[in-house]
């Protein structure tokens, strides 16, 4: 090879090498100057970690500031994921074994803390890695102090203290106001996908899972703040990025429109009179109470029993008490709890405590649906409330002796002459069967479900819109909607007809007896709060308003500055004409023998009550519950409503005890005992008992001078 090839070959090495240097210095200057920004902010996310503080939660006050929900702090036990690791295993299964032991001093035996659980609580993915992992909450202070004293015994565990939801009242409107839990998975999965960019959610997180606290989650929710640390490449925490610090900010304070001190009259009264009510063939074990400011809609009280105490909610639930909330022995089993109670003979089964039967229970209204009965035939030209008729005790709607031919007053009593005013003082079911027989064969002319259109213009058959979960919107049935079910049942098994589609469709025949049994209130469904709103329309001039329970919000702690004020909010104007004032009279004389002549049938149980402070009118009701399995009648639902007469009308209240018998015998008892404290003023300096305690029967007891005597 010659010279001159050589120097050439190693010209060329010379360019390569050349270019190669300059490639890499090109990509080297891109790299730092013109991505350099963002891939300095890229290392600097991998080198950090944010982890999110929670804030406390509002509070939850009455009108009048009482704290119905408040924080309080628990003791937690806590363990250093990062730092657990670290240690060798068997330093490891010492540490699970002595905590386990040291946490399961003054348990029983079904609540010790176990190795097993700290090891599955440890492996949980819920729990963030970059903060300590909580083991056990509401450990007692002795708990704490051995904790602390012997920390070198407890390596990676700490105690700290953190606010949980306090309830001062106990169970004290627990239905109302609700209670808190961890986010489920389907609840993380959800938020997850569209987390909140303001409050955001950490699957570890607490929510509101019924009543106010699922309601306004939003504003009750603080907003949580956060620690962004440095961590190495195995992911261990180096130390804190103070400058990022961001404190946790409590949620918004929420003021209610109920008053603390009528809530606690309303659930001690239906309590009591539940007791007073029980007997060997009245059951008497749950019900619901609703009391409205008719003048805008907005919740007094709300009481339902049985009820329970939020504040064994906090933190979960245990098997054992999730078994007693559903009305089962708390001692067994969890594994299926909804097949236990479907094994259970219907009237051997529990009642449950969770359900909010002010606005969830659906019950026959009974003689308290006479206002919209009459309301509707009003409207439909098949009365005027001068119109009379002889009522004999009975009233045939056909012919011949089949079964549902012959209807019958309550106690088969003859109320002789009576018009609109009369029939409602009295409870005329024979002047209410009368309308039901005429518009079915009136349908001609006014339509086949003519009386149900109007009935649902008082809001029967569709959800008020109460700012509370669960509501349920009962039923004002129709022959379409009667012919629809029985159509559905056939689909879904035919066998529930014999197979025969004929027969099916005979079942979902309306017939005139349906209309007469719609028209006193026994073939509907409706909830307290349905009722007791329809009658505040005819106490206020004819507003029917969409219920609340929210007067205002404020920032925590800061009851001057609202944030979020209460506006009244209708659904729709009635019309009651003329006949208003017929209605007011016909209801008033139910309970005040002073202005009437007839029996009406609440005056005994209202007997000295003072009218003259507050005037008063309403309506019994005694609800069929159908037969048992030996085929004797099942007690009777007791129903009531009662409402201020006047210019300005602030009172409203409805009440449903199941199994109590008539409504004069324990549903009006319990409303005269809420409306009489208030007519009297005593409630204005009434205090609430320590934990809102509750004695039915003592209240029971002390109401034994109340007359349960009365009709329908």
């Amino acid at each position: 090879m010659s010279g001159d090839d050589g120097r050439h070959r190693l010209g060329l090495v010379a360019v390569m090498a050349l270019s190669l240097f300059g490639a890499l210095f090109a990509r080297l200057w891109f790299l730092q100057v013109v991505e350099g920004p963002s891939l300095d902010a890229q290392a600097a996310r991998n080198a950090t970690r944010t982890v999110v503080i929670p804030a406390p939660r509002g509070r939850i006050l009455d009108r009048n500031a009482i704290v119905m929900v408040d924080n309080r702090e628990s003791i937690v036990v806590s363990i250093s994921w990062q730092d657990y690791m670290d240690l060798k295993p068997e330093v490891q299964r010492h540490l699970l074994t002595k905590l386990a032991t040291t946490l399961s001093k003054g348990r029983t035996p079904d609540q010790a803390v176990t190795t097993k659980f700290l090891r599955t609580r440890l492996n949980d993915s819920r729990f963030s890695h970059f903060r300590p992992v909580p083991v056990a909450d509401d450990i007692t202070y002795d708990q704490e102090i051995i904790l602390r004293e012997e920390a070198d015994q407890y390596p990676t565990v700490s105690v700290d203290r953190q606010t949980v939801r306090r309830y001062p009242y106990g169970s004290l409107a627990a239905h109302l106001l609700g209670y808190v839990g961890p986010l489920s998975d389907t609840q993380w999965q959800k938020l997850s996908k569209d987390n909140d960019k303001t409050k955001p959610y950490v699957q570890t997180d607490e929510v509101g899972k019924a009543g106010v606290e699922a309601t306004y989650e939003q504003d009750l929710r603080g907003t949580p703040g956060r620690r962004v640390y440095e961590v190495d490449r195995r992911n261990r925490v180096v130390g804190e990025i103070t400058s990022d610090r961001v404190e946790p900010k409590p949620g918004d304070d929420l003021y209610l429109s109920i008053d603390a001190r009528v809530q606690y009259k309303a659930e001690a009264a239906l309590q009591g009179r539940l007791v007073a009510a029980r007997g060997s063939h009245t059951p008497a074990q749950s019900g619901g109470v609703v009391v409205l400011d008719p003048r805008n809609g907005q919740v007094r009280a709300m009481a339902s029993f049985p009820t329970y105490n939020p504040a064994d909610l906090v933190g979960g639930i245990s098997c054992p008490v999730w078994r007693d909330l559903q009305g089962l022995d708390p001692a067994g089993s969890c594994k299926d709890v909804d097949a236990e109670i479907k094994a259970m003979a219907p009237e051997a089964r529990p009642v449950s405590k969770l359900i909010n039967r002010a606005l969830a229970g659906a019950y026959a209204p009974a003689s308290t649906f006479k206002l919209a009965t009459a309301y509707a035939a009003l409207n439909l030209g098949l009365i005027t409330p001068q119109d009379t008729i002889s009522d004999p005790g009975e009233y045939r709607l056909c012919p011949g002796s089949q079964p549902g031919c012959l209807k019958r007053n309550a106690g088969h009593a003859a109320h002789g002459t009576v018009d609109l005013r009369k029939a409602l003082t009295v409870s005329s079911d024979v002047y209410f069967y009368r309308i039901g027989d005429i518009a079915w064969k009136q349908r001609g002319r006014i339509g086949d479900d003519g009386l149900q259109r109007y009935i649902k213009q008082l809001g029967y058959g569709s959800r008020t819109g109460i700012d509370l979960p669960a509501e349920s919107p009962g039923l004002v049935p129709t022959p379409k909607t009667e012919a629809d079910t029985a159509t559905a049942l056939f689909k879904a098994d035919p066998g529930n007809y014999g197979n025969d589609p004929a027969e099916a469709k005979a079942a979902g025949r309306w017939r005139g007896g349906y209309s007469a049994d719609l028209a006193i209130g026994q073939k509907v469904t409706a909830t307290p709060l349905q009722i007791a709103n329809a009658y505040a329309s005819l106490a206020n001039g004819g507003n029917l308003w969409t219920p609340g329970v929210l007067d205002h919000t404020t920032p925590a702690r800061q009851p001057t500055k609202i944030l979020r004020q209460f506006k009244p909010k209708l659904i729709r104007r009635i019309d009651w004409g003329t006949a208003r004032d017929t209605f007011l009279a016909g209801f008033q004389g139910v309970v005040d023998h002073s202005v009437t002549s007839d029996s009406g049938t609440a005056v005994l149980p209202f007997q000295n009550f003072p009218f003259s402070s507050l005037p008063l009118a309403g309506k019994t009701g005694t609800a069929q519950t159908g037969l048992d399995k030996l085929n004797n009648k099942k007690p009777e639902n007791s129903l009531f409503v009662g409402f201020e007469l006047g210019a300005d009308p602030a009172w409203a209240a409805s009440a449903v005890l199941e199994g109590a018998g008539s409504g004069a015998n324990a549903a009006a008892p319990t409303i005269r005992l809420i409306l009489e404290p208030i007519a009297s003023h005593a409630i204005d300096s009434f205090m609430i008992p320590a934990l809102g305690a509750i004695d039915p029967t003592q209240v029971a007891a002390a109401t034994n001078g109340i007359s349960t005597a009365g009709s329908d």
